[in-house]
């Protein structure tokens, strides 16, 4: 199956539209001007790329802009014009939908958040904070330009919308989609904007990508969407492609939170990796649209990498920065940098690298400093993010190249299945099957952050950096690898990013991985943070505590300190994180993107979340003790699984995930297993266990029991967590866990796991190895 291209959006500091920005991109114009939307005193500098006259209420329905933001009104106007520039109307046809971001509505709460600091007692749900979850911005695009069947949202810091790309095009190569509006988004904001300060990475005039004088970049917003389709849907209905999307990958570097390796091993293993995943090899490539930060570390990394990738060919290949001309956008850039990069196929021009004048030497590449029309048979979008999290998008002419490997045929799923569970609650670390302890009846957990002691997990010299959501994170997954037998090989990769040469040259695919996610991000940090800044001036922004503020640090700390070098990155869902973190998880497996990823979610203990957040977003109000902590399951391939000589402890056997209120998604699970006892003899059923399936859920909800109506599932018994676990958003994570040591002791033979919250949910069912 070839991916095609069929419609592109974008609004950026340049113009609203993909037309008028690519035309202002090839003109050499700069949107760089003295910024409007906010005064810090002290700040270094005072410049952005900043969308003019853009305001929520322009797309918000009537009466509801208070909780939109700035990011969803760029959103929801590049999705509508990528799915009107594709003919598609997702109310008459299905269409899936992912988007990458890192600020959502910052913008709109950051003061709000810094004032209610001041009064933990007049913290009380405020519909301004519907703005602020990650997952908002997918939720005010699925409103204003939906439906859509199933909707993501992905944070791998600034790769966020090159791996929302990448998500959509794995549903598509695996036959799980047959349409993805894929993109990503992000505003301006006070925090990002003072925290990049704060690391002396901002230039106080325009950037310079790739120069010898560059001192830093420039920060912009902006959104993106790209309409991919399979070849045959988009044939079907007589729609023409814009490009052909042919490879991708994602890997991390496991090497610093905010420092890329100099030498750019990582960068340039992903790349080929894309390559490959593409077919293509450097020969067949005529430009590449960079990262191109106009950080002293990046540019060199970058250039390092793109030489060791493409060899002889890189004196030939044309290379640009579009962060010269529109600024770093963030979470933004992976998907507008795609964007450029398909239009500049389709119009065969190539944009120039704004502020680049003399060409630093370490930085030697064939750059562009002015556009140039010429053919581009193939391109190459390169996205690096925060916590190490490098990926590539390879695009090319439709039908210029023979179809990609695996493009051919019908879509071939892999078998997934769980070879460990970790927990981090109010009952300690727990592994696989120990967290059968959450089944077992006791008292609820003590309110507050729960006992966790660091220094009995972790290296307190290594895990130094680490917040404290970075560290139960962490643990837990450290825990699941060693509990599955993995630690060697985790550890081997972290050995490997020292120089290891065969472990450069292995397919991030097949290295181990993470996706671990946090319905609101760190709150309490990111308020703290905020009030030094309102209180104190832009001085008193920490470098150390802003890397912390981004959704995907405590993922992208785990990596570091684990050395997982395949796939990670975070997702954010409201109540339902763990479960969506897991079941892309599955998703990425299936595909063939991913050999063992550790998935889940880590909840911390915060008065913000508990007396706002959660009641207005998640609706978690009143339901018990909160209590924190992090679960993660470890998902593998079943072919990885028998190559290494273990066992599994569950079968996926199935999964789904939906919008809605979930009527009627349970029609294609399979039945629960049959009561007959195993041929082995062996006693499969626990005392007071009267039936080998079970439905288990974190939070008990109206939700969850209209889900089960009228489905063979409903007459099983169900278990909630949460009045162990604690009840609140990862309890999700802790029943997921649960399920897995039911399945581990015999206990059960098959268990649905239900999590879900407002106008979402996902389901898994997990079976016995033996009963798969």
């Amino acid at each position: 199956m070839r991916i095609w291209v069929t419609g592109v959006g974008i609004v950026s500091p340049l113009a609203r539209g993909a037309r008028a920005t690519m035309d202002r991109l090839v003109a050499g114009e700069r949107a760089f001007a003295p910024l409007s939307l906010f005064e810090i005193p002290g700040t270094r500098a005072r410049i952005a790329a900043e969308v003019r006259g853009l305001s929520a209420e322009e797309v918000a329905p009537p009466g509801e802009a208070e909780g939109w933001s700035r990011t969803d009104a760029m959103a929801v106007l590049s999705a509508r014009e990528a799915l009107a520039h594709a003919g598609i109307d997702p109310r008459a046809t299905p269409v899936d939908l992912v988007v990458g971001g890192t600020t959502a509505g910052m913008f709109e709460t950051e003061e709000l958040l810094a004032w209610l600091s001041h009064d933990p007692s007049a913290i009380a749900p405020l519909k301004r904070m519907l703005s602020h979850p990650l997952s908002s911005t997918a939720d005010h695009v699925r409103s204003a330009v939906g439906p859509f069947r199933r909707a993501r949202s992905v944070c791998s810091a600034c790769s966020s919308g090159a791996n929302a790309i990448l998500l959509g095009a794995a549903w598509l190569r695996a036959g799980l989609s047959t349409r993805v509006l894929a993109g990503g988004a992000d505003g301006l904001c006070r925090l990002t904007y003072t925290g990049f300060g704060a690391l002396a990475a901002v230039d106080p005039e325009p950037c310079r990508p790739f120069d010898r004088r560059r001192a830093g970049l420039n920060l912009g917003e902006a959104a993106a969407f790209l309409l991919l389709e399979s070849e045959e849907a988009a044939r079907a209905r007589g729609a023409e492609p814009i490009v052909e999307l042919r490879g991708w990958a994602t890997g991390a570097e496991a090497h610093h939170i905010t420092n890329p390796e100099r030498e750019g091993r990582t960068a340039a293993r992903v790349m080929r990796d894309a390559l490959r995943c593409a077919g293509l090899a450097p020969s067949d490539l005529d430009y590449v649209n960079a990262h191109g930060t106009a950080t002293p570390l990046n540019d060199v990394m970058e250039s390092a990498a793109l030489r060791a990738c493409l060899g002889a060919e890189v004196s030939r290949i044309a290379v640009s920065s579009s962060k010269g001309q529109i600024g770093h956008t963030l979470g933004a850039a992976g998907a507008i940098e795609a964007a450029i990069s398909a239009l500049a196929i389709a119009r065969g021009v190539m944009p120039p690298t704004g502020g680049l004048e003399e060409v630093d030497p370490e930085c030697q590449l064939l750059h562009l400093k002015e556009a140039r029309e010429a053919p581009i048979r193939s391109a190459m979008s390169n996205s690096f993010g925060f916590g190490g999290t490098d990926s590539v998008l390879v695009f090319a002419q439709p039908d210029r190249f023979p179809p990609p490997p695996g493009a051919g045929g019908a879509p071939r799923r892999r078998s997934v299945v769980v070879t460990a569970a970790a927990t981090i609650g109010p009952l300690g670390v727990l592994s696989s099957r120990a967290g059968a302890a959450y089944l077992e009846p006791g008292p609820p957990p003590a309110e507050g952050p729960i006992a966790f002691n660091t220094g009995a997990h972790l290296d307190l010299a290594r895990a130094r950096r680490l917040d404290r959501a970075g560290r139960l994170t962490t643990a837990a997954v450290l825990t699941a690898i060693e509990d599955a037998g993995l630690g060697g090989a985790a550890q081997l990769d972290a050995g490997a990013s020292a120089g290891d040469p065969a472990a450069d040259a292995a397919p991030s695919r097949t290295l181990p991985g993470a996706i671990v996610g946090a319905s609101f991000g760190s709150v309490d940090a990111s308020t703290a943070y905020m009030r030094r800044i309102y209180d104190k001036g832009a001085k008193y922004a920490s470098p150390a505590d802003f890397p912390n503020l981004v959704p995907s640090s405590p993922v992208g700390h785990a990596s570091i300190y684990l050395g997982l070098r395949g796939p990670v990155f975070a997702m954010a869902d409201l109540g339902a994180t763990a479960e969506s973190a897991m079941v892309t998880a599955i998703e990425l497996i299936t595909a063939g993107e991913g050999e063992a990823l550790a998935a889940g979610s880590v909840e911390e203990a915060s008065p913000m979340i508990e007396r706002c957040l959660g009641p207005i977003c998640s609706e978690v109000i009143n339901c018990g003790v909160r209590s924190e902590g992090a679960a993660v399951l470890l998902f593998e391939s079943a072919a990885r699984v028998r190559e290494r000589g273990a066992r599994p402890i569950a079968t996926v056997a199935w999964w789904n995930s939906w919008r809605g209120d979930g009527v009627g998604m349970l029609a294609g699970a399979p039945a629960p297993l049959p009561v007959d006892p195993p041929a082995d003899g062996a006693q499969r059923a626990q005392p007071g266990v009267s039936t080998p399936a079970a439905v288990f859920v974190g939070r008990q909800e109206a939700r969850i029991v209209a889900c089960l109506r009228g489905t063979p599932w409903a007459e099983v018994p169900r278990s909630t967590l949460a009045s162990r676990s604690g009840d609140h958003e990862g309890a999700g994570g802790f029943a997921a866990a649960a399920a897995v040591a039911a399945l581990a002791s015999g206990a059960l033979a098959s268990v649905l796991i239900l999590g879900g919250a407002p106008d979402r949910g996902y389901a898994i069912l997990l079976v016995a190895p033996g009963d798969a």
